[in-house]
C-alpha cells in the first residue's frame, strides 16, 4: 500500500475538534435527527465516533495544509475541500477488522479517506474514489447485523494519501 502518514494533533486542534464532534451530536438531539441506518449505540458512543471523526477530518486537513473549517450537521456537504475535490472522512479506533464503510447511497465521485484514530496520533491509510464502488456488489455487506448494506472497503486495497496530495489535480 506504501508509505502511511501519521499526523499528531496539538491540544489547541483537539479542543476544538472535539467541541465540534460534541455540537454536532446535541445539534443531532436538538433537532430530532437520528444517525439513520438503524444506529442504536448509547449517548456516549455517538459522543465518542463523533469526536473521533472530527478529529480525523482536522487531521486530514492539516496533513493537506489547508485549513479545517469547523463545520455542524450540514448533511451531504463534503466532509473537506481540497483541490476541487470533494473528500469525506472515515475514522475508526484500532479494532481486529477495520475497513473503510462507504453508504450505497453516497454521492459519485467522492473521495472517501481512512483515518485510524490513536489521539493524538492519526494514521491516513488511504482513499478511495467513492465510483470506484457504488453500483456493484463487492465488498458491499451488513456485517450479520440488523442493518441496511454498506461497502466494506479493506484497507490494503486504499490508495495513499500522498497520492492525492502530490498529484496536479483539478
Amino acid at each position: 500500500m506504501g508509505r502511511l502518514m501519521e499526523v499528531e494533533l496539538d491540544l489547541y486542534e483537539m479542543t476544538t475538534a472535539a467541541n465540534t464532534g460534541l455540537l454536532r451530536v446535541f445539534e443531532s438531539i436538538k433537532h430530532n435527527q437520528s444517525w439513520g441506518y438503524n444506529y442504536s449505540g448509547s449517548l456516549t458512543d455517538q459522543m465518542t465516533k463523533s469526536i473521533s471523526g472530527c478529529l480525523a477530518e482536522v487531521a486530514v486537513a492539516k496533513y493537506l495544509k489547508i485549513p479545517f473549517e469547523y463545520h455542524c450537521n450540514v448533511g451531504g456537504v463534503p466532509d473537506i475541500i481540497y483541490k476541487d475535490l470533494k473528500i469525506q472522512v472515515r475514522s475508526q479506533l484500532p479494532k481486529k477488522n477495520n475497513s473503510l464503510i462507504i453508504r450505497p447511497k453516497a454521492a459519485t465521485n467522492e473521495i472517501y479517506v481512512y483515518v485510524l484514530d490513536r489521539a493524538p496520533k492519526f494514521i491516513i491509510k488511504g482513499f478511495i474514489n467513492s465510483s470506484v464502488v457504488l453500483g456493484k456488489d463487492k465488498y458491499l455487506t451488513d456485517f450479520g447485523l440488523d442493518r441496511p448494506k454498506c461497502f466494506s472497503i479493506p484497507l490494503q486495497i486504499l490508495t495513499p494519501i500522498f497520492l492525492l496530495k502530490d498529484s496536479n489535480w483539478n
